[in-house]
């Protein structure tokens, strides 16, 4: 893909719509990521794009979250080691994983997204009064395959880290997104560093994202105090169906 002008305002804009959608529910990256793949990108490259693009933008998520206290850091720094742990592996598999396989896993993935966005905030069952104490094995496990599956294939991350946050802590919504965007910054910062290593980014693109990011963050951040996030939820479920039909066709047509 030559870049251009032309290319440059999208990723721009990209940058804005997923950051800001991140900050409010999450699953951006089941419409970023099929995005880029249908403008020309190599899938394994998305991949890689995209999360340089997203990392700055949390960055600006994270410094309005805190400052409004969204985020307790207490539990988000008890769950990062976890999910960093986790995170090397599924960025290692992200890197060496065939452009078609990961195509194919991506489509059917974001028909999973589409059916996640639909479900309450307790699918894996009441949560506890309160945060535990301190991370247990069985807790350092789940977030580690948290973090394994947010540094492979990202897409529906959001909803994953909603839902195990949710479990885990008892925390509210607001507080649940703090947190989750905290520990999404970090793990996508590392697996960025991997993926430009392996040549696996297109710098160009990702900083027109990551410039498009930081105004998403921080409207993202503004918006969580104000507005319900349902209409959200709507739009990926309708985009991810859409989208995943794109892929498939395009993979059949290919075959």
């Amino acid at each position: 893909m030559d870049f251009s002008l032309y290319y440059a305002v999208i990723f721009f804009i990209l940058g804005i719509a997923v950051t800001f959608i991140n900050s409010l529910a999450g699953g951006a990256s089941a419409l970023s990521l099929p995005i880029m793949i249908l403008l020309g990108l190599p899938p394994t490259i998305a991949n890689g794009t995209n999360r340089l693009g997203m990392t700055i933008g949390l960055l600006s998520t994270v410094f309005n979250m805190k400052r409004y206290g969204f985020i307790r850091m207490d539990i988000a720094k008890a769950l990062l080691p976890a999910v960093l742990f986790g995170a090397v592996f599924g960025t290692t598999l992200a890197i060496i994983i065939n452009d078609l396989h990961f195509q194919v896993l991506l489509a059917f993935v974001m028909v999973a997204v589409a059916i996640m966005s639909s479900m309450g905030i307790d699918p894996l069952g009441k949560p506890p009064e309160a945060p535990p104490a301190k991370l247990g094995v069985k807790a350092f496990l789940g977030f580690s395959f948290v973090g394994f599956y947010g540094g492979f294939l990202q897409v529906g991350m959001g909803f994953i880290q909603i839902f195990a946050l949710r479990k885990y802590s008892g925390l509210d919504i607001k507080q649940i997104n703090g947190i989750k965007n905290f520990l999404s910054f970090w793990f996508l910062f590392f697996s960025s560093i991997a993926f430009f290593i392996a040549g696996k980014v297109i710098w160009e693109l990702a900083a027109c994202m990551a410039l498009g990011a930081i105004l998403g963050g921080y409207f993202g951040s503004k918006f969580q105090q104000k507005y319900d996030q349902i209409w959200v939820r709507r739009v990926i479920q309708v985009a991810s169906i859409g989208l995943a039909g794109k892929l498939i066709f395009d993979l059949t047509v290919h075959l």
